[in-house]
C-alpha cells in the first residue's frame, strides 16, 4: 500500500548557534561540485580539517525542516510500496531530500511498478531540480511506462504463447531473439509514451494562473523535464535452473544494476544502465528531449540480460551518487540494505569465526523532520573502516554481516520492508548528499 503522508513538523533549527557551526554547515551544503572538491581536498589555513564523520555529526541537527508548499499540486513528503509475486518481491520508496526540506520545496522523484502474471515492470524518474514542475513530469512518465507495458505484454503473450519457455531456452536461438526484440521494443515504446504523457501533463496546465505565477510566465514543456529508467523483470527456467531475464532502458542519470549475493565479489555486480550527460558538464539528458520521440534513438540505451541474481536495483542519482564509483560501490549499497534489514539476510555462517572481530555500533543522527527522532542505522563503510577489512572480505563473510547488522545488535525497528526502506533513505547520512532519494528493488527468493 502506498504511503502518501505529508509531514508537517516544525523546523528543528531556527538559527545557527554560532559562526563556527555555520561554517560547518556551509561545508555540508556545497553550491557546486567545485565547492565540494575544494572542501574535501584543500586545507583551510588556521582551520582544523574535519573528517566526513566530524562534519556530518556537527551538521546533522542543523538542517531546517520546512513543509511541502501548499500549491500548486503539492507532492507527498514520501511514498513507498511493497508487493510480492510469491517468487520475488518489489519494494520501493521515494523521500524528499534534505535540501528540499531545508528550502521548503517539493520532492521531484517518482516511481511506479506493477507485477503482471509473475513478471514485473518498473519505472523510476528524477524530476529536473531546476524545473518548477518536474515532479509532475516524473510521475506522469512513470505511470505511462506501466500503462503502456501492460498493454504490450498482453500482445506479446498472444503472439508468443510460450514466450517464458522461449526466454529460458538457448540464448542463440531465433525464438529467444524474437521475444527479446519484442520486449526491447516494448521498453523503447514506453519511453515514447512517457514523452507523450509529460507533454500532455504540460498542456493540461497551460494557461493555469496558479502555475504561471510560480515561473512568472506561461508554462512550457521544459518546466516538466525529467529523467527515466524503465525495466521489465521476468523469471525463467533454464537448463541451469532459475534465472531472470531483465531488460532495461535509461535516459539521464541514476543507475540500474543486478546483484548476486551468492557470487564472488568480482562477478556479483552487473551495471545495466549508463548515466549520461547532456551538452554541458553537469547536465543530464531528459525524456522530454525531442530525440526521444523516436524509439530508434533509444536502441543503444537498451540492455537485455539473462542470468542469476538476488537483487535488481533501480535508483535516482540521489542514491547512485552516494555509492560512486558505482562499480564496485553498489555492492556496498547492497550490504547497507542487508545490514539495516531491508534486503533479507542470507545464511549466517559460523559466528565463532568472527569472535575476535569487533564491529562498530550502529549510528544515530537527528531526523531532519523532527530532531527528537533518532533511527539507529548501520553503515558498511564504518564496518570496513573500523575492522580494516576490504569490501570483498565483508561481502564473503555472511556471519560478520549478521554480527554487524541491526539485528545483530538486537535493534528491531518493527517496520515492514517498505517502511524500513523509507526510514533508511530518509535518515542515512553521507557528506554532501541532500538530494531526493528514490530506490526500487526486486528481491528474489534465491
Amino acid at each position: 500500500m502506498e504511503n502518501n503522508n505529508i509531514n508537517n513538523a516544525s523546523e528543528t533549527v531556527s538559527a545557527f548557534p554560532d559562526q563556527a557551526a555555520k561554517d560547518v554547515l556551509q561545508e555540508e551544503l556545497p553550491k557546486t561540485a567545485e565547492d565540494t572538491n575544494a572542501l574535501t581536498d584543500t586545507d583551510v589555513p588556521g582551520k582544523k580539517k574535519l573528517s566526513d564523520r566530524d562534519v556530518t555529526a556537527h551538521t546533522a541537527a542543523m538542517w531546517k525542516y520546512n513543509p511541502v508548499p501548499e500549491s500548486p499540486e503539492p507532492y507527498p513528503e514520501s511514498i513507498s510500496r511493497f508487493a510480492s509475486s510469491g517468487e520475488f518481491s518489489v519494494t520501493a520508496a521515494s523521500v524528499r531530500g534534505k535540501k528540499h526540506k531545508h528550502d521548503g520545496s517539493n520532492r521531484d522523484d517518482s516511481f511506479a511498478f506493477e507485477i503482471i502474471d509473475g513478471m514485473a515492470v518498473a519505472a523510476v524518474s528524477d524530476g529536473a531540480g531546476s524545473k518548477a514542475f518536474s515532479r509532475i513530469g516524473a510521475k506522469a512518465a512513470c505511470e505511462a511506462v506501466i500503462k503502456y507495458s501492460k498493454i504490450r505484454l498482453e500482445a506479446i503473450k498472444r503472439d508468443f504463447p510460450n514466450f517464458r519457455k522461449e526466454l529460458g531456452g538457448d540464448i542463440g536461438s531465433a525464438n529467444f531473439g524474437n521475444v527479446c526484440s519484442q520486449i526491447a521494443e516494448m521498453l523503447r515504446g514506453s519511453c515514447a509514451e512517457a514523452f507523450a504523457a509529460v507533454e500532455a501533463a504540460a498542456e493540461k496546465r497551460l494557461g493555469n494562473p496558479e502555475f504561471e505565477a510560480v515561473v512568472d510566465r506561461k508554462t512550457e514543456l521544459k518546466d516538466f523535464s525529467c529523467t527515466l529508467l524503465a525495466a521489465v523483470f521476468i523469471p525463467v527456467e533454464t537448463k541451469n535452473g532459475r534465472e531472470y531475464l531483465t531488460a532495461s532502458i535509461q535516459v539521464g542519470d541514476g543507475m540500474i544494476a543486478a546483484v548476486d549475493e551468492n557470487a564472488e565479489v568480482k562477478n556479483a555486480l552487473i551495471i545495466l544502465g549508463d548515466a549520461d550527460s547532456g551538452s554541458f558538464a553537469g547536465e543530464t539528458e531528459f525524456i522530454t528531449s525531442e530525440q526521444f520521440r523516436n524509439p530508434e534513438s533509444l536502441m543503444s540505451r537498451t540492455k537485455v540480460r539473462r542470468g542469476k541474481l538476488t537483487s535488481f536495483l533501480m535508483m535516482t542519482d540521489g542514491v547512485a551518487d552516494d555509492y560512486y564509483p558505482n562499480n564496485p560501490q553498489l555492492l556496498r549499497l547492497a550490504l547497507d540494505l542487508k545490514l539495516n534489514g531491508i534486503i533479507p539476510e542470507a545464511g549466517a555462517g559460523n559466528s565463532r569465526d568472527n569472535a575476535d572481530i569487533s564491529v562498530p555500533e550502529p549510528v544515530s543522527y537527528p531526523w531532519v523532520n523532527d530532531g527528537d527522532v533518532l533511527y539507529a542505522l548501520q553503515y558498511a563503510k564504518n564496518v570496513l573502516s573500523e575492522t580494516g577489512l576490504t569490501l570483498e572480505d565483508l561481502w564473503k563473510n555472511k556471519a560478520l554481516q549478521k554480527k554487524a547488522s541491526l539485528s545483530g545488535f538486537g535493534i528491531v525497528h518493527e517496520k515492514d520492508c517498505a517502511e524500513m526502506l523509507t526510514i533508511w533513505l530518509d535518515n542515512y547520512v553521507e557528506r554532501g548528499s541532500f538530494d531526493d532519494r528514490t530506490l526500487l528493488m526486486i528481491n528474489t527468493e534465491n
